[in-house]
């Protein structure tokens, strides 16, 4: 039988052995100074010169005095003097000046690694060697230290992915981050298989594109995001070609004629296109030449004759009608050497004269003239 254990060297009490004592408590020193292993330092170098009973260091290279030569031993000061273990791998102390748990490896003491240097973590659940993080909660909680606090996903090249990805049963529905390249989008799926690039965001300009938005300033699709142009609202007015693709507008916006509307509106015109439905909707036409607005609505699928919305521009003028409907302005006022007239969009026609001797009205009438105090006031009508 050996005289030491195979581990920690413990000395074996020998048969018929004399004061088997001082064998026994040569072991109990060692397992007691090795069981639950603390050590006050691993740093200094020349021992304490009145070390308290029980007392472990770990020694350094290059120690001095009493410790030299034993590098990496553990030492024990036992009240009259320092024994010295030999660590075996895997051997674990605490190391009381750094807080921190080392462990002998076979060649030097290192630090035991923390959670930052363990290959998986899994907490409630089973990490893998591709999930190496895995978390099963109700909620996971990142939150500050005091101030800021910022959740970072690193690539390591452009072509690569730094992603968060949102799942149903482990089968994708959504995906928001770097895939593939730099420029940050949002891409979905019904069933994990097929991806719509929804959302992405140029990272020179700032600029969306992807099914969320326009493909171009005509494109009507309900619940895409408006760009610039769009409709013709913050750019130039989107061109129509003929009266047909007037008549089947659906969407609505501002639009510039290519043609004329023989009598109501020329070429160049802007018409705002206000849709309700694909068979009621109205329009606003604003002629290029000229003053006069126009409009007109769509009825049970049906456009209505063009009407013209008077404004300040058209109060005042030459009056005319057409079967009944006023084509001119509202109201005309004039004046020469037979006195001065009023005429109004609906007819009516007044004459003045302050002269008595004349005896012609300033205006021609049609059908019945009322005259008050002689010739001083005509009253009919001018059509």
């Amino acid at each position: 039988m050996p005289d030491f254990s195979t581990n920690l060297a413990l000395p074996y009490l020998a048969s018929s052995q004399a004061q088997k004592h001082v064998t026994h408590n040569e072991a109990l020193q060692i397992l007691d100074a090795m069981v639950q292993l603390s050590v006050v330092s691993r740093t200094e170098a020349a021992p304490p010169e009145s070390p308290d009973t029980g007392v472990r260091y770990i020694v350094p290279a290059a120690a001095t005095a009493a410790w030299s030569g034993q590098d990496n031993r553990v030492a024990v000061w036992n009240g009259v003097a320092w024994i010295f273990l030999v660590p075996k791998t895997g051997w674990r102390a605490w190391v009381e000046a750094e807080s921190a748990e080392v462990y002998w490896q076979g060649v030097a003491w290192e630090l035991t690694p923390g959670v930052h240097n363990v290959t998986e973590l899994g907490v409630n659940t089973s990490a893998d060697p591709v999930n190496r993080l895995a978390v099963a909660a109700d909620a996971t909680l990142l939150t500050h230290a005091g101030a800021d606090h910022q959740v970072k996903v690193n690539k390591a090249a452009t072509g690569d992915t730094a992603s968060l990805l949102f799942q149903t049963g482990y089968s994708g529905r959504a995906e928001m981050g770097l895939a593939g390249n730099d420029a940050w989008s949002i891409k979905v799926s019904a069933d994990g298989s097929s991806w719509i690039d929804a959302l992405a965001l140029d990272p020179a300009t700032g600029l969306a594109s992807g099914a969320a938005v326009q493909s171009d300033v005509s494109d009507a699709t309900p619940g895409r995001l408006m760009g610039v142009g769009a409709f013709g609202l913050g750019e130039n007015a989107i061109g129509l070609p003929d009266q047909a693709a007037l008549d089947n507008l659906v969407a609505g916006g501002v639009y510039a004629l290519g043609f004329a509307v023989a009598g109501v509106l020329d070429s160049g015109s802007l018409v705002l296109h206000l849709n309700n439905s694909p068979n009621n909707a109205s329009q606003i036409g604003f002629r290029s030449a000229s003053n006069i607005l126009k409009w007109r609505r769509k009825s049970g699928g049906v456009w209505q004759p063009w009407t013209e919305i008077y404004n300040q521009s058209r109060i005042l003028g030459v009056t005319s009608q057409s079967g009944g409907v006023p084509t001119g302005s509202l109201i005309e006022r004039g004046s020469n050497a037979n006195g001065s007239y009023v005429r109004y969009a609906d007819g009516t026609q007044i004459c003045t004269n302050a002269n008595a001797a004349i005896t012609t009205a300033p205006a021609a009438f049609a059908g019945t003239i009322t005259k008050i105090d002689g010739d001083k006031l005509w009253i009919g009508r001018w059509f």
